[in-house]
């Protein structure tokens, strides 16, 4: 008996021992990989957040052909654009002579691609109906030179406005892309060179042809990539005179735009863009994709369908980026063709011209390409690329982009610290939100929001691209850190606190902040149809009745209708809402937060307070609090009710 008990002593024994190993193992276990986890995480963080180091600059390395000349011309030298008798002549016979094309498939539109049917009318109206001779003067209209920079004849437009003595003249570098030319510029130049009465600046603009497209001369091996390419403008801008200068650009002339103010901040003053767009930050896709569960997070509710839902923005990036493909991998191969047929030719570049333009035109018949412009401008920029035998050398650039040398350059991930400025026009082909942009613009001003164009900007909205343009650059000669502000401006003196502004009640009077000096502040913006009405208000009003008295707290509440059109009503009918339900906060007129037109308040309030994804309103019944010394220090999210800041409050009581 004595045994049987020892054994089962034993037994028991041994089966805890191995229990307590196995629970300690499986904790160590779990420890080991807290630990690993933890140290994967902290590596991928750094990886997604640290910056390379610049690429190294050569400006004086050759992309001519050999053998070098040992006294290369240097010189600046006049240029004229000629469409010869002989080219004209063989290009009518190429046109006239061309083979049958294939019918489109019924009621297809330019779903397969660019229809045959309008297709036979472009051609016909570029044998027939295009005035060579008169489109050659339009082309000579402005002053054309060209001078040799590392071996490459570089092909550039400069215009100098005719000022008054009190109108400063500012270089702006204006930078295509593709498939468009210098000829997307006619229409913007004169609106940037004639003085505007609200500035006191117009623009001295420089437009080259892009190494390898239009009249200027390509490199002769490879490896001349984007950074390679931005080095040849920065030294075409000091040949002409100017070691300071603004930059304009969309689609490559973005990209361009976008190196040369991150590699040389010392010569460019500020970037505007029209394709404000982020494509190799490793961390660009993420928020993105994120976005999409919480789209207010991230976009402003007007721009949301931009790029959400985020599968169908992906699935139309693909559709359109076909032609990527092939010009990233073989563009000398495709290039063989469009060199040859000019019908090739403006099929393939004219497509681009109706879907990038908008995404829909694709199911109508003509590629609704006549409703944005007219077939005269657009044979124009046909003109370039034909007249010049460029398109295989301009495609070559994605070739030089795409490929591991560039991107393991990492510029994107450089942070970008000259002033920067984005217009987006509804139908771009990509979409970057501002806090996506600010990831490597570390002085991203604004994004001015435009509900119609798409990718060639400045042949299809001259007007409204010109007048951001001025107002990007106001901003900029105000703006710059350690720059020197306008001559002609008086210094602007920054808000510091809430108490430098006045506002008016709901009420319609004017009241100075200043008199909620010392007291803890929230402010709200708040809408009287939300879903989050009840539970806001409600609660805004319990904080009051707890805190007024006992803590100097002051709630101020600014009716918005931004979202969802939440806020419809006039200052009576929120003064009678606000009676209804007995608010005894400060309720002030309605105002916008977001946008050209919000209130400056908010303005303050945004800059100095950003919120996670970005620095806008989000949606109804944000909430700041400000201490006693009337500075911003705390920002909340819609989601977050205002009862759950009494913690918080209680920081700065």
């Amino acid at each position: 008996m004595t045994n049987k008990k020892d054994n089962k002593k034993k037994t028991s024994q041994d089966e805890k021992n191995k229990k307590e190993e196995s629970g300690f193992s499986s904790g160590k276990i779990i420890f080991v990989s807290a630990i690993c986890a933890a140290l994967c995480s902290y590596y991928l963080y750094k990886r997604l957040t640290t910056p390379p180091d610049p690429p190294v600059l050569d400006f004086n390395e050759y992309w001519g052909p050999y053998p070098m000349k040992m006294d290369p011309d240097l010189s600046i030298r006049p240029y004229e654009i000629e469409f010869s008798e002989v080219m004209v002549n063989d290009l009518r016979e190429r046109l006239l002579h061309r083979r049958p094309f294939q019918p489109p498939l019924e009621n297809s539109g330019f779903t397969y691609g660019f229809n045959s049917h309008f297709l036979t009318r472009v051609l016909d109206y570029w044998q027939n109906k295009y005035n060579f001779k008169e489109r050659e003067r339009f082309f000579n209209k402005y002053n054309h030179y060209v001078t040799n920079i590392q071996g490459l004849d570089v092909h550039y437009m400069h215009v100098k406005p005719q000022v008054p003595d009190d109108i400063e003249v500012v270089p702006l570098l204006l930078l295509h892309g593709w498939p468009g030319s210098v000829r997307e510029f006619y229409e913007l130049i004169p609106k940037l060179t004639s003085p505007r009465d609200d500035y006191k600046f117009a623009f001295e603009i420089i437009a080259p042809s892009l190494p390898g497209f239009g009249f200027s001369q390509a490199p002769s091996r490879p490896g001349f990539g984007p950074v390679e390419m931005s080095v040849v403008l920065s030294n075409l801008m000091k040949r002409i005179g100017h070691n300071k200068y603004y930059i304009q650009g969309g689609d490559f002339g973005h990209m361009l735009g976008s190196i040369l103010a991150t590699l040389m901040p010392e010569q460019v003053l500020g970037f505007h863009t029209n394709m404000p767009v982020l494509m190799f930050h490793p961390l660009a896709n993420i928020y993105m994709m994120l976005g999409s569960l919480w789209p207010s997070l991230l976009v402003e509710p007007e721009q949301q369908s931009r790029v959400y839902p985020y599968s169908q923005y992906l699935m139309r990036i693909i559709e359109e980026s076909g032609y990527l493909h092939i010009q990233a991998t073989k563009p000398d191969t495709v290039g063989i063709a469009l060199t040859d047929s000019p019908a090739g030719l403006a099929a393939y570049i004219l497509e681009k011209f109706s879907t990038w333009t908008n995404n829909e035109y694709k199911v109508a018949g003509d590629g609704n390409l006549l409703q944005k412009f007219s077939l005269t401008h657009l044979l124009d920029n046909i003109m370039v690329y034909w007249t010049s035998n460029s398109i295989t050398t301009s495609m070559r650039t994605y070739a030089e982009t795409m490929n591991r040398r560039f991107l393991c350059m990492n510029i994107d991930m450089i942070p970008t610290a000259v002033p920067t400025w984005g217009i987006k026009f509804k139908h771009e082909l990509a979409f970057s939100a501002d806090a996506v942009l600010r990831l490597k613009y570390t002085r991203y001003l604004q994004s001015t929001v435009v509900e119609d164009g798409g990718h060639f900007a400045a042949l299809e909205h001259p007007d409204i691209l010109a007048a951001d343009v001025f107002r990007a650059v106001e901003h900029f000669r105000l703006s710059r850190a350690g720059g020197s502000k306008p001559q002609e401006t008086s210094p602007v003196k920054e808000p510091q606190t809430i108490y430098d502004f006045t506002v008016r009640d709901i009420h319609g009077r004017e009241i100075k902040l200043d008199k909620y000096r010392g007291k803890v502040v929230v402010i709200v913006n708040v809408a009287s149809q939300c879903g989050l009405t009840d539970t806001n208000y409600h609660q805004l009003n319990e904080l009051h009745d707890k805190y007024a008295r006992s803590r100097d707290l002051r709630i101020l509440a600014f009716p918005c209708n931004q979202f969802g059109g939440q806020e419809p009503g006039t200052a009576k009918d929120i003064a009678k809402f606000i009676s209804d339900r007995n608010v005894k906060f400060d309720v002030f007129e309605k105002v916008a937060v977001n946008g050209d037109d919000a209130h400056p308040l908010f303005q303050f309030l945004k800059r100095v307070q950003r919120g996670s994804f970005g620095d806008y309103i989000k949606w109804n019944y944000s909430k700041f609090i400000v201490d006693r010394n009337g500075v911003p220090v705390e920002r909340f999210g819609p989601h977050v009710d205002p009862i759950d800041l009494e913690p918080s409050l209680a920081k700065y009581w």
